[in-house]
């Protein structure tokens, strides 16, 4: 697991808190951009946060966010504390996870689309011999309100059952919930397992779980965004993907290359396609046709990699990103040096051609995962 640099502000209670009445449960509250919504929410979620610890996690908001989210608790009289945590919903839970130090932990979004009131009911289950309880919008009692947009639904149902396809989620019916309850112990068992970027913590968590961890669902009121604006994007989207293939491997291969490899899959479809254009549509010579398809692909891939797989060391700027197309490409140069010989290599020792050729493509995507990683994006890997 890589460690996280995190941060912490306090907002202290407006009467102190001694040793022996130390709150043993906390709410974790990712925030991003949350400025017209954290301060209702916060409202709202008081009721159920008396006793308990709230951790504020922001992920860099652009906003006021922040200042908000103190305010009102100083109003409200709430135990809280602001983290600073790095760019990605995931790893600021992740970050929250490492931060706090209750027994139990209980997580659910700052955006207002959970209702609040669930988490005296995933504490209560918790309580109830469970080592994780998922506030579920996929079992009986639980309510999506009218308003949320067709597509989503659509896409989020299809998302489960791929999802469940996997064999990964141990039975959960909602494994892409973003409110859930945590016991520390199962937390820390399992932690220097753990590789999660991007969206879903429960889904990155649920596939290195052991099958005896005690779960449970309890229903949830998935409510409509009613102000702030929706946080999923196809950046996003990507990292579920690679989250469901990463689950699907066990966890045991490293979600950068698995980005990587789906993205060198995207360009080999951009090239195919250029090249065809290109050659048969444009009448353009072969050879040329060639050289335009590989250029346009490897910039493709250079661009998506900046952008998904090596996001926290992207680069910015075009001198930095000039540069970085340029070591690049030279780069993908030497991959695919390597996939040609070790392809040969196999194939003259009597490998069947399908099967050499898969053996040149693994050594050269391995080779250019590795030195891209090193000289194009290692300022901060």
């Amino acid at each position: 697991m890589i460690g996280l640099a995190i941060s912490i502000t306090t907002t202290p209670p407006m009467s102190p808190i001694s040793v022996a009445d130390a709150p043993v449960e906390a709410v974790l509250v990712p925030v991003l951009n949350e400025e017209s919504t954290i301060g209702p929410f916060l409202y709202e979620l008081a009721p159920y946060a008396r006793g308990r610890r709230v951790y504020l996690l922001d992920s860099g908001s652009r906003d006021n966010t922040v200042a908000e989210a103190r305010a009102a608790a100083k109003r409200l009289s709430l135990n809280s504390s602001v983290i600073q945590c790095p760019t990605g919903l995931a790893v600021s839970i992740q970050a929250g996870m490492e931060a706090s130090t209750e027994k139990c932990v209980a997580v659910i979004d700052g955006d207002g689309q959970h209702a609040p009131a669930v988490i005296d009911a995933l504490f209560d289950a918790l309580g109830c011999e469970c080592d994780l309880v998922i506030g579920s919008r996929a079992v009986r009692g639980a309510v999506i309100e009218h308003g949320w947009p067709w597509h989503r639904r659509v896409a989020t149902r299809m998302l489960w059952q791929g999802v469940r396809m996997t064999g990964r989620c141990r039975g959960v019916q909602d494994p892409l919930s973003g409110c859930f309850a945590l016991r520390r112990e199962a937390w820390e068992q399992r932690a220097e397992r753990l590789e999660t970027a991007g969206y879903k913590f429960l889904l990155d968590f649920l596939t290195v779980v052991p099958r005896t961890l005690r779960i449970a669902e309890v229903p949830v009121t998935f409510r409509v965004r009613r102000t702030g604006t929706s946080k999923v994007a196809f950046g996003v989207f990507w990292e579920l993907l690679v989250s469901v293939v990463w689950g699907m491997l066990g966890g045991r291969v490293p979600r950068r290359w698995i980005s990587f490899v789906g993205v060198g899959g995207l360009g080999m479809v951009t090239d195919a396609a250029l090249t065809g254009i290109l050659h048969a549509v444009l009448d353009a010579p072969f050879a040329m046709a060639r050289l335009g398809g590989i250029v346009v692909a490897m910039t493709q891939n250079y661009v998506l990699n900046n952008r998904l797989t090596f996001k926290a060391a992207r680069r910015r700027g075009a001198g930095p990103a000039g540069a970085g197309w340029i070591v690049y490409t030279i780069l993908q140069g030497l991959g695919a040096t390597v996939n040609r010989s070790v392809s040969t290599a196999f194939h003259s020792v009597g490998v069947p051609w399908n099967a050499a050729l898969v053996a040149g493509v693994a050594a050269g995507s391995t080779v250019n995962f590795m030195m891209t990683q090193r000289f194009v994006w290692g300022r901060s890997l």
